[in-house]
C-alpha cells in the first residue's frame, strides 16, 4: 500500500466514524420520540415508522437530514474514489 491509498484509507475511516455517531444520534432521538409519543420504554417497530415518518417530514429537524445526507453521499463519493484509485 502507498501512503495516499494509507490517507485514503484514514479519511475514509474518519468520514465513517462521523457518519456512524451522527446515525446513532438521530436513532436515539427517533427512540425518544417513540417513548414520548407511546408512554411506553420499549416502543414497538411501527412506532419506530411513525416517528421516522414524522421525523422526515419534520421542518425542525430539515438541517439534521440535509447533514445526514451530505454525510452519506461523501462517504460514498470516498469509497468509490478509494476504489477507482486501488486499480
Amino acid at each position: 500500500m502507498t501512503a495516499p491509498q494509507i490517507a485514503m484509507l484514514g479519511l475514509q475511516g474518519v468520514l465513517f466514524l462521523i457518519w456512524a455517531i451522527w446515525a446513532f444520534v438521530i436513532l436515539f432521538q427517533l427512540r425518544r420520540r417513540g417513548v414520548d409519543k407511546t408512554g411506553s420504554m420499549f416502543p414497538g417497530p411501527l412506532t419506530f415508522i411513525d416517528v421516522t415518518r414524522d421525523w422526515l417530514v419534520d421542518p425542525a429537524c430539515r438541517t439534521q437530514r440535509i447533514r445526514f445526507a451530505v454525510l452519506t453521499v461523501i462517504l460514498f463519493a470516498i469509497s468509490a474514489l478509494s476504489a477507482l484509485t486501488r486499480a
